[in-house]
């Protein structure tokens, strides 16, 4: 991980998401690039009508604009230690077009941003900006909902055998590794996925004992899958390996805070078929009821 992307504007969760990423960067001896965006639709509503925007109103509003953006970026110098390389960029855009657009040009590797934006002139609207960056981000895009309190120490990493869940479990070593966390890879099998694809006939022959048995083959599977995964990169890093049965969003959730987590890290999307967690409707889900920082994994 080379280049971290964070946009903020000054408002406590974009804070907290600067935490998040000179803490990352800090272990990856990363860039950051920090972003404050003016939000272009909110200058443009500052004008009743199309005939108040003289030259001259716009020129003031622009000023003010970047005098606000250029003290919201001074404030996040503050907090960056000298050790870091950091960049900072001024946008006019709409927030989630300027984020993807600085994202590319930096060629992030990740976004981290806050759940919320402020609601000034340049406010970058976070709220809703992260659902449409989460959308089409090409790289991981990490939610912090919360303050970093020290080094993360325990990792919760959904996995149902897709690509990018198994893409999460190596970022979760990873980052393991180097804050000395200890990982738990969580399968959640949904028992409704099963049944649905049994007929009436097959449920009477087999019955809830012979589902039961297949959901622990599946996580079998899968879970071996995630050995494969990291079985040259786990480093003495401790992983346990654990499986329920559920509804995988509100079942993450419950595990997350039955184990204390700190830091949950996702894939963006699952697989489809018998044993799926269905882990783009599920992510979404978890970003939304999570009080956790959510690092989703493309």
């Amino acid at each position: 991980m080379k280049n971290i992307l964070v946009p903020i504007d000054g408002s406590h969760p974009s804070h907290n998401a600067l935490q998040h990423a000179i803490d990352i960067a800090n272990v990856y001896n990363a860039e950051l690039t920090i972003v404050n965006i003016t939000n272009a639709d909110a200058v443009l509503d500052s004008f009743d009508v199309f005939e108040d925007m003289t030259d001259e109103k716009v020129k003031d509003l622009t000023k003010l604009a970047k005098d606000k953006s250029g003290y919201v970026l001074e404030k996040a110098m503050e907090a960056v230690p000298e050790n870091l390389m950091v960049h900072t960029v001024q946008l006019v855009s709409t927030p989630e077009i300027g984020i993807l657009s600085e994202a590319e040009k930096c060629d992030a590797d990740l976004i981290v941003m806050g759940r919320r934006g402020s609601h000034s002139l340049s406010e970058q609207i976070l709220g809703s900006a992260s659902t449409y960056v989460l959308a089409h981000a090409k790289c991981p895009v990490l939610l912090a909902h919360n303050e970093k309190e020290g080094p993360y120490q325990r990792i919760l990493v959904p996995a149902d055998g897709s690509e990018e869940s198994l893409k999460a479990v190596r970022y979760a070593v990873e980052f393991a590794k180097a804050d000395g966390a200890s990982v738990t890879v969580f399968h959640v099998a949904n028992m409704r996925d099963l049944i649905a694809e049994e007929t009436a006939l097959d449920q009477k022959k087999h019955g809830l004992e012979d589902l039961t048995d297949r959901l622990r083959q599946s996580a079998d599977r899968v879970f071996a899958l995630c050995k494969a995964a990291v079985a040259d990169h786990k480093g003495g890093v401790d992983i346990h390996f654990v499986a329920n049965i559920g509804r995988p969003g509100p079942t993450i959730l419950k595990k997350a805070e039955k184990d204390g987590s700190d830091l949950l890290i996702m894939g963006s999307r699952g697989r489809s078929g018998l044993t799926s967690i269905l882990l783009g409707s599920v992510s979404r889900y978890i970003t939304t009821h999570s009080g956790l920082p959510v690092m989703i994994v493309k």
